[in-house]
């Protein structure tokens, strides 16, 4: 009989955020994220027949340690006692799932400003003449190089008629402390002069 925390465990393997298993008795029903052409699949475009994989839980125990194998059946078999024959199939039946991750990452890493710089300069490389696609990918990439960034200059004006009053002692102290600036200034252009 198999561990209830085992089963989670196992389950967990293959969930995330985009695809929920469900478990009926010792079956994983398994969808899919992508379909053949390699397309994400939407309710739409879900087909059960094609886009769900019926899992043994030695399926999931089988795939656990492929993946932390890093996709390497030889370490895998060692890792869970698999046959290699047995695991070689195994590894056939469940390459989509290799493929799903290597897919999954591969989509995580486009938006990076290194990818999208990387893209503007094979544009512009690739084209030859400055097209318009070619100068829209130099204006983003000297966007993202920081090219466009000026020193700004902040100027800052205070009114002082706008000013919040102040109590009776604080406006002394600031006076006073006014006053004796004043007086150092004049001392200090005195001394210049």
């Amino acid at each position: 009989m198999q561990d209830k925390d085992e089963t989670k465990e196992l389950v967990k393997e293959v969930s995330d955020r985009a695809r929920k298993p469900i478990l009926r008795g010792k079956e994983v029903l398994v969808p899919l994220k992508f379909d053949e052409d390699g397309e994400l699949l939407t309710q739409e475009t879900f087909d059960a027949r094609k886009h769900l994989k019926r899992l043994s839980l030695d399926d999931l125990r089988f795939l656990k340690a492929w993946r932390e194998a890093e996709w390497n059946v030889e370490k895998a078999c060692e890792k869970s006692g698999y046959e290699l024959k047995k695991a070689e199939k195994l590894a056939k039946r469940l390459q989509v799932f290799r493929e799903e991750d290597a897919q999954t990452k591969a989509l995580a890493e486009i938006p990076t400003p290194a990818w999208i710089s990387a893209k503007h300069v094979e544009n512009v490389y690739n084209g030859g003449q400055l097209e318009d696609s070619e100068r829209d990918s130099l204006k983003e990439l000297a966007k993202i190089s920081g090219a466009y960034k000026t020193a700004a200059t902040v100027n800052i004006q205070q009114n002082v008629f706008n000013l919040p009053s102040l109590a009776p002692e604080d406006e002394a102290r600031v006076r006073a402390l006014a006053d004796s600036l004043a007086i150092e200034t004049q001392i200090v252009d005195a001394d210049a002069a």
